[in-house]
């Protein structure tokens, strides 16, 4: 089994290893009503740089997803309540190392899930349709988003009423039909805004064609008014063309 994660020094930038697995257990709130959690890495081992370092200390860190290369997929941020300090000749792979603390944002029931999926396969296009819980995609990638200068325009988006009932599966279409599978390109109205500025990859003006689109918020339409006609009125102030099709 490679390795599947990498933790990384936040000061640094440093890895300070890698290991198979993890495991985290949530416990009572302790602070700021943040979640305390126990992180447990299983089979950790020392990057070749720390090896030779007479001591290693977990500080803040981000708890890295690895693709199936070893290159970063994205993370969360960890930060331990006190310093763990580990003496590199004594680290065993067979000894799981424990550490308490606090994420910066907590993973999502179903975010390892969705890790997963984004490693094994990573290019097929509507996979998120298929999960339940929907809010851990939407998760993923805005934290793995990758930025894009090449500054496309005049394109014409097309996203499936069918499959966008809330606001989590609208970012969803989005993102995949602007920037491909596991695509970002927003996670609310202010993200959005922010991604029409460029460095998203596509920049106004385009066309958004919404097919489908008396499909759309099914189950309560009343409730996603305002958040329609408000992404309608960011588009089109930014020259974009709304097509809606049935």
């Amino acid at each position: 089994m490679s390795n599947k994660f990498s933790i990384v020094d936040d000061d640094t930038d440093q890895v300070l290893g890698f290991c198979k697995a993890v495991e985290v257990v949530q416990q009572e709130m302790r602070n700021d009503e943040k979640c305390y959690s126990l992180l447990t890495l299983h089979s950790f081992t020392l990057s070749e740089v720390c090896r030779v370092m007479p001591k290693i200390i977990f500080s803040n860190f981000y708890l890295n997803f690895l693709s199936k290369d070893g290159t970063s997929l994205g993370g969360y941020y960890f930060s331990p309540d006190q310093m763990v300090k580990i003496n590199p000749l004594e680290l065993s792979e067979e000894t799981p190392i424990t550490i308490g603390g606090y994420f910066g944002e907590e993973p999502l029931p179903l975010a390892n899930k969705v890790w997963d999926q984004l490693r094994e396969n990573p290019n097929a296009y509507g996979q998120w349709k298929k999960l339940e819980e929907k809010r851990a995609w939407l998760q993923i990638v805005r934290l793995r988003r990758l930025m894009d200068d090449t500054m496309r325009k005049d394109q014409v988006v097309r996203i499936d009423g069918k499959y966008i009932q809330d606001e989590v599966t609208l970012y969803l279409a989005l993102g995949e039909a602007v920037n491909g599978p596991f695509g970002y390109y927003g996670a609310n109205l202010d993200s959005l805004s922010d991604c029409l500025s460029g460095g998203f990859g596509l920049v106004p003006p385009f066309t958004l064609e919404w097919t489908d689109f008396h499909y759309s918020f099914k189950s309560k339409p009343e409730n996603h008014a305002r958040c329609i006609s408000l992404l309608f009125q960011i588009l089109t102030s930014r020259g974009c063309k709304i097509l809606l099709t049935d």
